[in-house]
């Protein structure tokens, strides 16, 4: 995935989630704009080892931990931690309120969308 958008869900990942090696969600505000829309489904390859500043990731809200949110990974700290950040800003709730969130709050990284 390039920093300027998402890859369309294409033959080998339907199959990797027809296999149970993907989840599916879907997006339902507005805070990953451009990238993103509401209703937008994801396609989410669990996470092994550190994400890359750049990708787009699906991870649990530190603050309220049954809500899951999309961001794209800003940068990675010497620390090991993750700072996040939504592309609409007047709409996201990211490490600029919460600051950065460890690795094990990631679930996955999304590798692919359905519009």
């Amino acid at each position: 995935m390039g920093h300027g958008s998402l890859n369309p869900v294409g033959f080998r990942e339907l199959a990797a989630w027809g296999l149970g090696r993907r989840s599916r969600r879907r997006v339902e505000g507005d805070s990953m704009r451009p990238w993103l829309a509401p209703g937008d489904q994801l396609l989410v390859r669990s996470l092994s080892g550190r994400p890359a500043a750049g990708a787009c990731v699906v991870l649990r809200h530190p603050e309220r931990p049954e809500t899951r949110i999309v961001k794209r990974v800003s940068r990675v700290l010497p620390d090991g931690r993750l700072e996040v950040l939504g592309f609409n800003e007047a709409s996201s709730t990211d490490s600029r309120q919460f600051g950065p969130v460890p690795v094990r709050q990631v679930e996955g990284e999304v590798t692919g969308v359905f519009r």
